[in-house]
């Protein structure tokens, strides 16, 4: 493939660009059940962490991880807390409260990688970018802190799963921004991390992949001889490779 056949590029938020997620997963769920529990207590009652992992992080992730996971559809995060709040006997809506403070809890560890905002001035003077994110927080949250971090002037389009209502690898999700930026799913190249999200969902509607594999670990198993167009340790890396023409 030469970068001649590309039209535009598409790219994954987290883990391609950027992380929100540094801090181990176990250690980030009791850091935001503490949190909420804080958050709560200060307005008059008297709830453990533990109380709030059981019925309000607990619920969640399971939808988020399992049931999500099989159809495709989004969480509504804001169904998920307000049923939440309603078993810990919360009977104020401190539904968007919460949601906001999940996400400055993620903004604490933001890290971006070393390279992407060199690769992305590089590439966006040449290509229309967009960008895709499996996100179950509203999609404003994390168009602020691109923002922020000069990142978002980057891109023409950015798609937040939780404001479309499908994750990747639903192929509407990639569908919808090829439609936003005018362009062929043949035309087109999308970069990500995941395998499954991000190299086997594109792929499936005949966009072109590169893999974002730092670590330069095998394939996962059960997507037989299905191959990236590009295997890469950053997208440093890929913008080099495509504007020197490869």
């Amino acid at each position: 493939m030469k970068s001649t056949d590309i039209d535009a590029i598409i790219f994954d938020m987290g883990g391609t660009l950027l992380d929100y997620d540094p801090v181990p997963a176990g250690e980030m769920r009791l850091i935001r059940a503490e949190r909420i529990a804080a958050f709560l207590n200060a307005k008059g009652y008297k709830l453990s962490a533990a109380a709030v992992d059981e019925h309000l992080i607990a619920p969640y992730h399971h939808q988020n991880m399992v049931e999500c996971e099989k159809t495709l559809r989004e969480v509504d995060l804001c169904a998920c807390v307000k049923k939440g709040l309603l078993q810990l006997k919360v009977a104020e809506d401190y539904t968007l409260w919460i949601i906001g403070l999940v996400h400055r809890i993620l903004k604490e560890n933001l890290v971006v990688y070393a390279d992407s905002m060199e690769a992305l001035e590089k590439l966006s003077a040449k290509y229309p970018l967009g960008l895709v994110s499996n996100t179950t927080i509203p999609g404003v949250y994390f168009a602020n802190d691109l923002a922020e971090i000069g990142m978002a002037k980057y891109f023409r389009q950015c798609l937040f799963t939780a404001d479309w209502g499908f994750r990747k690898p639903h192929a509407s999700t990639f569908y919808r921004m090829l439609e936003l930026l005018g362009t062929e799913a043949e035309r087109s190249l999308y970069v990500g991390d995941s395998f499954r999200n991000d190299i086997y969902g594109p792929s499936q509607i005949g966009m072109k992949t590169a893999w974002v594999n730092p670590g330069r670990g095998p394939r996962p198993d059960g997507f037989g001889s299905l191959a990236p167009d590009y295997e890469i340790k950053t997208v440093g890396e890929l913008a080099g490779l495509i504007l020197n023409g490869e």
